[in-house]
């Protein structure tokens, strides 16, 4: 049974009697959409990208793809309501009659691809994007510029199906490419430019490993730069690899912002999109299968889009939902299930939409999920206003931290209805982010480790003027590089910078206490004395006014059961939480991987943790109140121009195992929050319906007769 705390039983007890107390019957209506007319979204910039509602579709196209049927081909986009297409133009093959000596021509094609392509797209209103990789070079040229190409650690170049790996720092990423890209701006009218395979890559497709880089090149680079020998082995305990990480950051940012201005200065309409920050208007991400074991993460669209959503105000999120299994099953797609549900997070979290194929969506294999994109691209189509200009109108923030406890606690915060954005580190403090952290009432930080003294600095700060924070693991122990500094930096958690490092073991625990389960939270606690914690675990001490909660025990002794017991002197002074009062803010730390361990296991137990964390230590205040499913995403968003707010309800359900089947329709979903403005109407998009409604002290409570894939729900304005 689903442990839930007093505050949210008392709240959706709130909702039960006032809905019932009112007409709950959904009046029915045609589902043929709201008229948006009247509604005028406001641009968020200048730009035609930004905050913007398009739909992009991405086709790798395949060297045979050169004698396609282009009409049949223009109108599949037509068909797929798509507004931007993304096509492979240069770098590994040009679709395009190139002049150039050292740019590989498609061999299959006749005429001019690129050039058909662009003129049937755009007479259709549709923007398009060019491909350009220059990571690799066909053998027959890489041949002849050996200075052009990655070293491996063993002194050899790879070569993968005659396609050889070039170097950030050699001539054809350097210089050569800055002539391809020009040939191809100042001969077709291009909307944009996408970058596939930045940056330094040294495994093949197959997944080998060929080490760091060795060429001369590299070579002297790393060392007209820090002094030091290029480093051959990846060891994050070596200081010299760790200065290379730096160097290679810096290096390839560089790069990138000296193809920007490039870019700009042959056309600056163009928009730059890939896997970066440094010089591009929209960052790309990848929402996709992989041949593992573990199951595909299911929040991972809403993981990319909203982390750019939340950290820049000048770069859009370009994600992608991947078509396909894997690298090495390119021609069968992922599950259409898990599919959609990534759509939707792109969706319903204000991210443009995307897609992307091998081939085209004429020829593709698999078609199953067809129809669903051609659905779902209609329905934002449709209603492309309420996804203009809108912003997330959250008052918590998670800070990117290491990868699984960063995923734990958007599984944690997304599976409790909280109401949250996501900010990259690098960018606190800086005029890039959309809100400042002072607009938050509190912010995670799950295990962020790299911290500059700067980044401390503004957090410290943050709670010193009232902010509140809850921190996990080894957050701010190391330096911006990730060298470890042996000491918690933060004031503000209440702890003595000092401590000792207990590796993960079996058998370790917390001893939970009468008293604690006073200040924790009873509802929360009453059911165990005892909690598993399988990760490492910060040995520290309090400081000052700090109190500590829950001991740890350390490595008790298992086997048979006869030995599985532990005593009274095993139990440590040492706490799992400790709470603080810092300035005018508050503070909890729990000094041990509470997200890792949830994203591991989903136990009930640290739920019950992070929940008392956040709303018994913290007072945090819960902008939803819903008595939904966990399964059930939620998302809160509202235009920027003041004309709409909604909700978006997402339907994770269906899902055994690695099975990802239909979602199960859910009935009856009670939903209690707070809008920015008095509003007076309530319209779920997807079913068609008007809802009933009451406002209640700032609050609009009410009932969702019924969500089945997925649902927004409206809000209008007096």
């Amino acid at each position: 049974m689903r442990k839930i705390s007093s505050f949210l039983i008392f709240c959706v007890a709130i909702i039960v009697a006032s809905c019932n107390s009112a007409n709950h019957s959904a009046k029915s209506t045609t589902n043929t959409g709201v008229d948006l007319s009247g509604i005028d979204p406001g641009r968020y910039d200048t730009t035609w990208w930004n905050r913007a509602p398009y739909r992009l579709v991405q086709t790798n196209l395949r060297e045979i793809d050169a004698t396609m049927d282009v009409d049949a081909y223009v109108q599949s986009m037509v068909d797929a309501s798509a507004n931007i297409v993304l096509i492979n133009v240069g770098g590994i093959v040009g679709n395009y009659p190139t002049k150039l000596p050292y740019h590989y021509r498609n061999p299959f094609m006749k005429g001019d691809l690129v050039g058909d392509l662009i003129r049937g797209l755009h007479s259709k209103g549709i923007k398009v994007i060019g491909r350009f990789d220059f990571s690799k070079i066909n053998e027959t040229l890489a041949a002849k510029k050996p200075e052009w190409l990655y070293v491996s650690t063993a002194g050899k170049n790879v070569n993968y199906n005659g396609q050889v790996h070039t170097c950030p720092n050699g001539g054809y990423q350097q210089e050569y490419g800055m002539e391809i890209l020009k040939e191809a701006i100042t001969t077709y009218p291009l909307d944009g430019i996408f970058f596939n395979m930045i940056g330094y890559t040294t495994s093949d497709y197959s997944g080998n490993y060929y080490g760091i880089c060795q060429c001369e090149n590299c070579k002297k680079k790393f060392h007209d730069s820090t002094g030091h020998t290029l480093p051959v082995k990846a060891d994050m305990n070596d200081p010299v690899f760790r200065e290379y990480n730096a160097f290679k950051k810096t290096t390839a940012d560089k790069l990138f912002k000296q193809i920007g201005n490039h870019i700009k200065t042959l056309n600056p309409k163009i928009m730059i999109n890939t896997y970066a920050d440094a010089g591009v208007d929209m960052i790309a991400s990848e929402s996709g299968a992989e041949l593992t074991p573990e199951y595909e993460w299911n929040y991972s669209a809403t993981d990319n889009v909203k982390r750019v959503l939340g950290s820049y105000k000048d770069r859009s999120p370009g994600n992608l939902l991947i078509y396909f299994q894997a690298i090495g099953y390119r021609h069968v797609g992922t599950s259409p299930n898990m599919a959609k549900v990534w759509m939707l997070e792109n969706m319903l979290h204000g991210a443009p939409l995307g897609f992307v194929v091998v081939g085209t969506l004429v020829n593709y294999e698999d078609r199953i999920f067809i129809p669903t994109l051609n659905n779902l691209y209609g329905f934002h189509k449709t209603n492309e206003k309420l996804f203009t200009n809108v912003q997330a109108v959250n008052k918590i923030a998670l800070i990117r931290g290491s990868r699984d406890e960063y995923e734990g606690m958007i599984k944690l915060l997304t599976e409790e209805h909280i109401m949250y954005d996501i900010i990259d580190p690098a960018v606190i403090g800086t005029s890039r982010m959309p809100r400042q952290l002072e607009e938050y009432e509190a912010l995670i930080l799950g295990d962020v480790s790299d911290m500059d003294d700067r980044l401390v600095s503004a957090i410290d700060t943050y709670v010193n003027n009232g902010g509140k924070i809850l921190s996990t693991a080894f957050t701010s122990t190391k330096d911006a590089l990730g060298k470890p500094l042996n000491s918690i930096r933060l004031k503000s958690f209440g702890v003595n910078p000092s401590f000792e490092t207990f590796k993960r073991a079996k058998s370790t625990y917390l001893k939970v206490s009468d008293n604690d389960k006073a200040s924790l939270g009873q509802k929360e606690f009453k059911d165990f004395s005892i909690m598993m914690t399988y990760s490492d675990f910060l040995q520290c001490t309090t400081s000052g006014a700090a109190k500590g909660y829950m001991k740890f025990l350390p490595a008790t002794r298992f086997g048979p059961p006869e030995k599985s017991y532990y005593t009274q002197e095993n139990i440590t002074n040492f706490p799992g939480v400790v709470s603080n009062t810092y300035g005018k803010g508050r503070s909890v730390f729990i000094p041990w991987e509470l997200g890792s361990q949830y994203l591991f296991k989903g136990h009930y137990m640290h739920r019950a943790m992070f929940v008392s964390a956040l709303q018994n230590l913290l007072n945090v205040e819960r902008t939803v109140v819903t008595d939904a499913s966990p399964l059930i995403e939620i998302t809160h968003l509202a235009n920027r121009n003041g004309a709409f707010e909604w909700l978006g309800l997402i339907n994770h359900s269906g899902q055994v195992g690695g099975s990802l089947r239909e979602p199960v329709t859910i009935h009856n979903t009670n939903i209690r929050f707070k809008p920015t403005k008095p509003i007076k109407e309530l319209k779920l998009m997807r079913s068609g319906t008007t809802l009933n409604f009451k406002q209640v002290d700032g609050w609009v409570e009410c009932n969702v007769p019924q969500l089945h894939d997925f649902d927004m729900l409206l809000c209008l304005y007096n």
